[in-house]
């Protein structure tokens, strides 16, 4: 497995972080997988610890969007919550992060 893993969308989408050369990527053999390049963009990014929760994601999320309109930003797309720990890590020791893009 590939980390971080990405969710965006509440559950509706999950993305891994694949080489830059698409062509050394498997062609999925399901049709609701897809491969893709996302575009470049700048980003906000709150690294937080803890267990996997709605209530964390909303908590950091909030503290995040108070930052990026303190700073003047525009963010121009929903949040991605990025994930980089197995689920048998320690709450405490885990590695999240909540991730807004922003206008340049």
């Amino acid at each position: 497995m590939t980390t971080p893993v990405f969710m965006a969308g509440g559950e509706s989408a999950m993305a891994f972080v694949m080489p830059a050369d698409l062509e050394k990527v498997p062609q999925p053999t399901d049709g609701s997988v897809t491969v893709r390049e996302l575009p470049a963009g700048r980003f906000a990014v709150l690294r937080y610890s803890g267990a996997r929760s709605p209530q964390q994601e909303t908590e950091h999320l909030e503290r995040l969007k108070a930052w990026v309109a303190a700073q003047g930003l525009k963010v121009s797309a929903a949040p991605v919550y990025a994930y980089f720990d197995p689920p048998w890590t320690p709450p405490f020791l885990r590695r999240n992060e909540v991730m807004l893009r922003f206008e340049q």
